[in-house]
């Protein structure tokens, strides 16, 4: 469902009854801002501190599929377009970017089951970071500012996707002072002057941020509050607690989507830490020291940032500091011809350690709540035109975000866990159900907390019962 969470916006656009009858939680005013000067509240947001514009890359997926496996694809596309672009700003190419990007299976893991979101961001990031290279490059001074302005207006779409890419602030701006105006130029020339392009940048990113942190939401707050939830400490104690909770997954190379599920434990799951020491050792040796080493830099700068919100607890908060230690390996390894480091034993071990986590896939464990037992519910909601005939009402985290994303055009899909016992909420889906000639359809993945007797003296017993594993669904009303 997490997955989803980023285009709950597109759902409130495409589905009238859902935008106009969930008025619980997750609704669709919920998270509507009105930025200054603008007299509206607009759909700025698909979640608390996550914005809407992922939509825009969503919706042709969503357009072409009407499935959620198009989320798979989406995620898979813009793992191919980030290796693209790091191997444009490397200068080591394709394959040699595929192989770096492999050594740590999380990176792959976290976009092809983004939980973040962070695909589109990493995208934009990278994208930043060629302008910036561009910028360093030019020789032309309002060329140079025009291109570390467009990057950090990339950097506020960062920032809109999700508050925490501010993680990456620090090693951007290191990026523009110290490596991108180290670039291509004649000794005669007379050397640049980056602070006017760090004016350029933080200007570009700080205006629009501004604007939109100083929104206000539904509720009257400012945006910015929400910050809040970040819980940033300075305390050695708090920061270390975070630190090794993120450097844990990086120990254990089985940490593919590890919210998701869990793979058998083996003594081959040192092997990408290991493989990802010794290709950094190699690389600082290397005639590309420099890079590897300023890359290594932008990650640990990174991560130290990223471990002083106390709320940085899953491997997706971890995927902004593994983007620049992806950078420092393919730095490592260098463009094909050069460099220390044989890139074909690196392969070799890298498939080999992808091999073992397929060998031991039988015995993955997978989280109840990401199984496929809800995806089938799903598909046979739709496929049976349920999602047409009754109200469809979502008792527990794990199908409402799919669900108010894929089916009829005429569904009404609500959400909230007092659907499974609150005497109020259940007269009230009692009532729109009659309003619009429709039965209701409760949908649970906690049987346990559905109080019958509540329920049935609401609604009466339930008309058909049918259960998908460890997910419910029952029909009342017809």
């Amino acid at each position: 469902m997490d997955e989803f969470t980023a285009y709950h916006a597109l759902g409130c656009a495409a589905y009238p009854l859902s935008r106009q009858y969930n008025v619980y939680r997750e609704g669709c005013q919920e998270y509507r801002l009105r930025p200054p000067l603008v007299p509206v509240f607009l759909p700025l947001r698909s979640y608390v501190y996550v914005g809407s514009l992922p939509v825009v890359s969503f919706y042709p997926f969503w357009r072409l599929f009407r499935d959620p496996v198009s989320v798979r694809v989406q995620g898979a596309l813009f793992f191919l377009v980030a290796l693209h672009l790091v191997g444009r700003l490397l200068g080591v190419g394709f394959l040699r970017a595929l192989l770096a990007g492999l050594v740590f299976p999380l990176f792959a893991g976290a976009f092809f089951v983004d939980t973040g979101p962070v695909g589109l961001s990493l995208v934009l990031l990278l994208g930043a970071l060629l302008l910036i290279r561009a910028a360093g490059e030019a020789r032309d001074a309002v060329r140079r500012n025009a291109l570390a302005a467009a990057a950090g207006f990339l950097c506020f779409l960062g920032v809109w996707i999700k508050l925490v890419f501010v993680w990456c602030l620090p090693a951007l701006l290191l990026a523009i002072a110290a490596r991108a105006y180290g670039g291509r130029r004649p000794r005669t020339e007379a050397p640049p002057r980056p602070w006017l392009a760090v004016a350029a940048f933080l200007l570009a990113w700080g205006l629009p941020t501004a604007w939109l942190l100083a929104s206000v939401t539904v509720e009257g707050t400012p945006y910015y509050e929400v910050l809040r939830q970040g819980r940033f400490s300075l305390e050695p104690e708090a920061a270390g607690a975070v630190a090794a909770g993120l450097a844990a997954y990086l120990s254990n190379g089985s940490s593919v989507v590890p919210r998701s599920m869990i793979w058998p434990p083996s003594g081959l799951d040192l092997l990408p830490a290991l493989l990802g020491l010794g290709l950094l050792g190699l690389g600082l040796a290397g005639p590309r020291r420099r890079d590897v080493l300023f890359w290594l830099g932008a990650a640990l700068l990174t991560f130290a940032v990223t471990i002083l919100s106390g709320r940085a607890l899953s491997a997706h908060h971890l995927v902004f500091a593994l983007l620049f230690l992806v950078l420092a390996l393919a730095s490592a390894l260098g463009p094909p011809g050069h460099g220390l480091i044989p890139a074909g034993a690196s392969a070799v071990l890298v498939g080999l350690f992808w091999a073992s986590l397929l060998w031991r896939a039988p015995g993955v464990l997978i989280d109840p709540r990401s199984n496929f037992a809800k995806d089938r519910l799903l598909a046979w909601v739709r496929e049976s035109g349920l999602d047409r005939s009754t109200v469809e009402l979502h008792a527990s985290w794990g199908t409402y975000y799919i669900a108010h994303l894929f089916g009829d055009p005429a569904q009404a899909v609500l959400f909230s866990r007092k659907f499974a016992r609150d005497p109020g909420y259940l007269a009230q889906a009692r009532e729109l159900a009659r309003s619009q000639g429709r039965g209701i359809l409760l949908i649970t993945g906690e049987p346990e907390r559905l109080e019958k007797e509540v329920v049935e003296g609401a609604w009466g017993p339930p008309l058909a019962t049918h259960r998908f594993d460890n997910w419910w669904a029952w029909e009342y009303l017809k």
